[in-house]
């Protein structure tokens, strides 16, 4: 039996849900490795380190937020000790992967690609736990892997794709009770991102929700959650702070890892915005002393079809010819067709989480996960007046994607409408891909279609 049968024999002897998972990381994978390079930088590294009073030349190759962490990886690689406010571990793991490929685009978003391509597969198999339908299941998948925000964030060096791998991966394990390694998980999660500290909390308030609809009484319900409550936070507690202990030690930036913390609270709570103008809920103006606009994109405007938030061009390539344009590079900050099902994924689950009290175990996770994943974004920008942005988003879209399909799978018109935004999300992800040979663009022009 050659090799490649070897392969395909066990390949088809795995469960579904598994072949779905690894079909979709090589896929979402070698998408990004064929785009790992554009942009390119086409000027030296030392150019490229200490930002001018304009930025970063666009020669630097840097997608959005790369010209944060890129510049701070490269401090952390002769040993300096930079952008304290963010937690260290997908800088490190982006600083490996430039050990390992070099100063280059390989080298800054290999690692991401492969962890968001792995978050991926991971939605795939809690899809397929919490269901046990391979239609859900391969729905979901489409959701997940084609959202365009997701892929865009996924494939640069920022600290989302790492942040979303171990929160999914460790949501999985929570779910399969397995608290221990999940908590491990998890602490990683945060030691990439602090925000994945709501969907933390989503998921040890679903845990009390589950106690609760099978004891009746709330004592009881807390009296079984205590001990994976327990368990959970510990071990997070004592991941998070020895990873944090280890990164201050060794390139000496705090006194011990609770300094660093305070750190990162005291200068989140800092990132505040006074508006001048109001479109009250969606958005509002911050206007600059110097008469500089900038538009706040608040969280209903991330979920809502009539008023959506503007895309915003994380880095934009125009090509011109005659009266054609056209942009053979976009990486777009761009809402996916799915989002703007949020509200009613998240309205259904809450009535039938409420109606059951929590029995419907499936419908309890969706609703706490989006509650306490997306919930708190509006309590921070109005309330606290604290600078959100829009692919705070992401970490939300698990939910939503096993979210959708599941409650609109009861009857023939339900599933018309699901399996419909599907095919649309398909078809925006095609439109939006980041970046397009002539043969791409070509393509679109024909079809009549953004390019």
């Amino acid at each position: 039996m050659t090799v490649q049968k070897t392969i395909s024999t066990a390949f088809h002897r795995l469960e579904f849900s598994h072949r779905i998972a690894i079909a979709v990381f090589l896929i979402l994978l070698i998408l990004r490795l064929a785009i790992i390079n554009t942009p390119s930088p086409t000027t030296s590294v030392d150019n490229c380190i200490e930002p001018s009073s304009g930025g970063f030349p666009i020669e630097c190759g840097f997608v959005f937020d790369e010209a944060h962490y890129v510049p701070a990886v490269r401090k952390l690689l002769r040993g300096v000790s930079t952008n304290h406010e963010h937690p260290p571990l997908s800088k490190l793991l982006v600083a490996a992967s430039m050990i390992a490929f070099g100063d280059n685009p390989v080298g800054w978003r290999l690692a991401p690609a492969i962890l968001s391509s792995a978050a991926a597969s991971f939605t795939t198999l809690i899809a397929w736990h919490l269901t046990r339908r391979r239609d859900l299941t391969l729905l979901a998948t489409i959701f997940i892997a084609t959202d365009v925000m997701l892929f865009n964030i996924g494939s640069i060096a920022m600290l989302d794709g790492p942040a979303m791998f171990f929160l999914v991966a460790g949501t999985w394990l929570f779910l399969k009770s397995r608290y221990s390694a999940a908590a491990a998980l998890l602490a990683l999660a945060f030691l990439c991102k602090t925000a994945v500290l709501f969907n933390i909390v989503a998921l040890v308030a679903y845990l009390l929700l589950v106690a609760y609809s099978k004891r009746g009484k709330l004592m009881d319900a807390v009296a079984e959650w205590s001990p994976a409550f327990e368990k959970t936070v510990i071990i997070m507690l004592a991941v998070s702070i020895a990873g944090i202990a280890a990164y201050d030690y060794g390139f000496r930036a705090f006194n011990n890892p609770f300094a660093h913390l305070d750190y990162m609270i005291s200068y989140h709570s800092q990132l505040r915005y006074d508006c001048k103008e109001f479109q009250l809920p969606l958005r509002c103006t911050v206007i600059d002393s110097d008469g500089k606009r900038t538009v706040i994109d608040l969280p209903l405007s991330w979920i809502s079809p009539i008023s959506p938030f503007s895309p915003a061009p994380y880095h934009l390539v125009t090509v011109s010819s005659g009266d054609r344009s056209w942009h053979p590079v976009a990486y777009w900050g761009i809402y996916s067709p799915a989002w703007w099902t949020t509200g009613l994924v998240l309205a259904i689950t809450a009535y039938n989480t409420v109606r059951t009290r929590g029995k419907d175990s499936q419908q309890a996770f969706i609703f706490s996960w989006m509650l306490f994943g997306y919930g708190p974004y509006f309590l921070l920008a109005h309330l606290l007046n604290r600078y959100v942005y829009t692919f705070y988003f992401l970490p939300t879209l698990p939910a939503l994607a096993v979210g959708l399909p599941l409650v609109l799978s009861d009857d023939k018109f339900s599933k018309v409408v699901v399996w419909g935004v599907a095919v649309i999300q398909i078809v925006w992800f095609f439109i939006y891909f980041p970046v397009k040979s002539d043969t791409y663009i070509q393509i679109l022009e024909l079809l009549n279609l953004p390019r």
